[in-house]
């Protein structure tokens, strides 16, 4: 995948900038004002993949082209397995240089972006997984010679050239960097980078025959008519074709229907191909289905056709092309032309796109994914004084690392992201639950609860347009609470779906009142000893302990058989299960388990290691079926959907 991409002189960039887009995720967003360069980022990578045109910055027109020297300089880290043993050992020596770039050995003039870089690299190295992994920066320039920017240093000459080269030789010249050309050529020819441009012809782009939809596909109209069209059948018409021509001939018997050329010239494959293309293929337009009618594209509205793009998009990736792990998808605006209702469901779609693809790219106003994405990142791009600045978000830790940024930049990071994206979200869920058709909302802790939950309501996602949101935490729950509130009061009398807000009871409870109101419901769930089964209770009632999560409120005999599938792997926290002799019923954990003070702390240090609750909850609903009880809390929701 892409982390960062250094630009110089173009578009909006002037000068030499380096812009991180990621520093672990494969959903990446970049967000700011409009004209401030988060297109410029996605089109440069157009250029530098698929050879478009190049748009330099204005400034250019006065300095001229060769005197600016534009570059695009991708930052990829790859695996080690994609090189061979003759472009290995570079692939290698670049990836120490980069690893090792020290502030000292970058530029003056680009010292700040270099810092950047480094602090960013570090952050990278420390977060992402980065075993048989290479950090390549492998850039072109305006005429198409490879550079490397700033990378270009003494140790790269060593690296390549050897340690005995002149003191004074800090950088490669341009014979001398094409020894890393098979790096880029490597590179360049497996990664496949699709880019969707805001202002994109919806019809045109979803033709089968254009590139961006045959790479979606991961097969090329002429491969997928070479398996269907085989070179016997041509064979067969052309046989027949000249049988008939024969037979004219006989019966004209001084003339003939033939080539200029003695040797008679018959169809080619590619010939049959690009006649079928021309007559079967291009005649042939996306159409949706509106009931028991299909409808052309062209007359879809702006914001279904904008839809229609990301739909087909992940169809095609999913369901046809099955991996598309070499693939990047650059998306401009995805928002663009949609209700405010729809920016969350279109948001969702490209985050499950980005599980399915090396990455996904976009540019966006819409601030409403920043707390609902589980994970990902968002690079916020702002200038001071004419000078373009980037603040990067892990968008798992979004919430803290804003209030460090803002704390950090001090003031000039717009303090208002936090606000705008909740604002925004909150606009998205409101508008949605307006009309004859609702959307309904349950808004949840965390991802794990978001697991268990999409498991038990999956008929409910597509009959009743649930959709189920983690947003990070009880204190998050009170907050979008709060801004919800003061919106449901302006609405009330035309909101017709629900908004529910499920919260766990922790040993420090998170405490607040919650209003009655029939379509925004706000509860916590608690395990009530004297009613013997798991509760849903307002914020501020009765019981307040004792510290129940989800997974003390699931069906005590499933959760009983998934926790038997970690005892090997856990032994250590989970060695007492063998001691035990308990048949659990379908109760909640709590009472089917009946399990000692000791047993259940070492029950919660296992619950408590990194990776284990989400992992447990993929096990609990690969294992759940009909024959274990439905708990009831999750059946008084279901009540409140249906």
């Amino acid at each position: 995948m892409i982390v960062g991409v250094i630009l110089r002189y173009y578009k909006t960039y002037r000068g030499i900038n380096y812009i991180p887009i990621t520093d672990q995720d494969r959903f990446c967003g970049l967000v700011g004002d409009n004209g401030i360069g988060k297109s410029s980022v996605l089109e440069a990578l157009d250029s530098y993949f698929n050879g478009k045109p190049w748009s330099y910055h204005t400034a250019t027109k006065k300095t001229g082209v060769s005197s600016a020297e534009p570059q695009i300089v991708p930052i990829f880290l790859v695996d080690e397995a994609l090189f061979d043993a003759d472009t290995l050992p570079l692939a290698q020596a670049l990836h120490k240089v980069a690893t090792e770039l020290t502030e000292s050995e970058v530029p003056p003039k680009v010292r700040v972006n270099g810092k950047r870089f480094i602090e960013h690299r570090d952050h990278l190295l420390s977060r992402a997984n980065v075993t048989d992994k290479l950090l390549l920066p492998l850039g072109i320039d305006y005429n198409g010679s490879l550079t490397v920017s700033w990378f270009n240093n003494r140790s790269l000459v060593e690296a390549l050239l050897g340690e005995e080269q002149p003191s004074d030789k800090s950088s490669l010249d341009h014979e001398e960097l094409s020894r890393l050309f098979p790096l880029l050529s490597k590179v360049k020819s497996k990664i496949e980078y699709i880019y969707i441009p805001r202002e994109i012809d919806p019809e045109s782009f979803t033709k089968l025959e254009t590139s961006e939809i045959q790479i979606l596909m991961g097969e090329t109209l002429v491969e997928i008519l070479s398996s269907r069209v085989t070179h016997q059948q041509i064979q067969d018409i052309n046989t027949r074709l000249n049988q008939f021509l024969e037979q004219l001939t006989n019966e004209l018997e001084i003339y003939s229907y033939r080539t200029p050329t003695d040797r008679q010239q018959n169809l080619k494959r590619s010939d049959v191909y690009s006649l079928i293309i021309q007559a079967f293929f291009r005649i042939r337009k996306l159409h949706r289905k509106q009931g028991d009618h299909w409808l052309e594209i062209s007359s879809l509205s702006s914001g279904e056709k904008q839809k229609a793009i990301i739909d087909v998009a992940h169809s095609l990736l999913t369901k046809h092309r099955g991996k598309g792990e070499n693939l990047i998808i650059g998306i401009d605006e995805p928002e663009s032309s949609l209700h405010m209702s729809a920016c969350f469901d279109q948001f969702d779609a490209l985050y499950d796109i980005s599980r399915d693809c090396m990455q996904v790219l976009f540019s966006s106003h819409w601030y409403g994914f920043l707390p609902t994405i589980e994970s990902g990142s968002a690079t916020i791009i702002s200038k001071v004084d004419d000078t373009h600045v980037f603040d990067q978000i892990n968008l798992a830790a979004y919430r803290e690392q804003i209030k460090r940024m803002a704390a950090f930049s001090k003031g000039r990071l717009p303090h208002d992201i936090r606000l705008k994206s909740i604002n925004d979200f909150v606009q998205s869920v409101i508008t949605s639950v307006i009309g004859d058709k609702p959307f309904n909302w349950l808004i949840c802790e965390g991802s794990s609860e978001k697991l268990y939950l999409s498991a038990y309501f999956a008929d409910l996602i597509e009959k009743k347009r649930l959709r189920i949101v983690p947003v990070g935490g009880a204190r998050e729950i009170k907050r979008l609470y709060n801004h919800l509130l003061t919106s449901y009061e302006d609405f009330k009398d035309e909101i017709s779906g629900k908004i529910i807000l499920i919260s766990d009871t922790d040993s420090e409870l998170v405490r607040y009142d919650v209003a009655s109101h029939k379509n925004l419901i706000c509860k916590r769930i608690v395990n009530c000893e004297a009613a013997k089964d798991t509760k849903l209770v307002n914020i501020q009632a009765n019981p307040v302990s004792p510290a129940t999560e989800i997974e003390d409120a699931l069906n005590g005999r499933l959760f009983w058989n998934t926790l038997l599938d970690f005892q090997d792997e856990y032994a250590e926290k989970l060695g007492f299960m063998s001691e035990l002799d308990v048949d659990p019923d379908d109760r909640c954990p709590h009472l089917a388990l009946d399990l000692r003070g000791s047993e259940r702390q070492k029950l919660q240090k296992f619950f408590d290691t990194e990776g284990v609750k989400y992992a447990f909850a993929q096990r609990y609903v690969q294992l759940l079926d009909d024959s274990y009880t439905v708990p009831a809390w999750i059946n008084e929701i279901r009540g409140w959907v249906e």
